[in-house]
């Protein structure tokens, strides 16, 4: 099954209606934080658990994820216990790698819903335009989160060893993972074969 993990860099914009039409043929979608909102979703999650603090509960008719059991009991989602592995857990369906970021505890999740090929729209990883997410509604800096949920990515501290990029390249070099396909426009994440969005129609 096409499974479409969804970041929120400043480039999804343009792909929401693709991504629309390929959820109608069938593919999974999956979103994180804020882009439920704008992205028709079939398994959220937010790894954040300042996200959680400031928004509450997310309601929606798709499968709400995460690896707290205070957040999971509290708002009514499904738990998937963390853990820190290189990469992705592949072992059985039980667990994710916690791995930084929401996007990759949802290619995790992808894994566990059997799809393959994972299509990344959305990730753009570089800061050098106007925005550094798609959305620029929520604050008063444009494509920012509110204050207290900004933090500093670590995407751009090459060898520091948790940087974003690295751990992007982890999954990349795993053994046994299923097919990733970049389909982000003029994105700097280099470790997947790049195609077009249109191209899975």
């Amino acid at each position: 099954m096409l499974g479409i993990v969804v970041g929120t860099g400043p480039s999804l914009t343009a792909a929401i209606p693709t991504i629309h039409k390929l959820r109608a043929q069938g593919a999974l979608v999956f979103t994180c934080n804020n882009s439920y909102k704008d992205v028709e979703t079939d398994i959220w999650l937010a790894c954040d658990p300042s996200w959680h603090k400031h928004y509450g509960r997310v309601t929606g008719s798709f499968d709400k994820w995460h690896w707290s059991t205070e957040i999971c009991k509290k708002h009514d989602y499904k738990y998937i216990e963390g853990t820190w592995v290189d990469g992705l857990w592949l072992h059985d369906k039980c667990k994710i790698s916690y791995n930084h970021c929401s996007g990759a505890q949802l290619l995790n999740l992808a894994v566990h819903y059997d799809c393959d090929p994972i299509l990344l729209v959305g990730h753009d990883f570089h800061y050098d335009g106007p925005q550094r997410h798609y959305f620029s509604n929520l604050s008063d800096k444009i494509g920012e989160y509110p204050t207290e949920l900004r933090k500093f990515s670590l995407f751009d501290k090459q060898g520091k060893g948790d940087d974003l990029l690295a751990v992007y390249k982890r999954i990349a070099d795993q053994e046994g993972r299923p097919n990733i396909i970049n389909v982000t426009p003029g994105s700097k994440l280099p470790w997947f074969p790049k195609r077009e969005l249109c191209e899975f129609m």
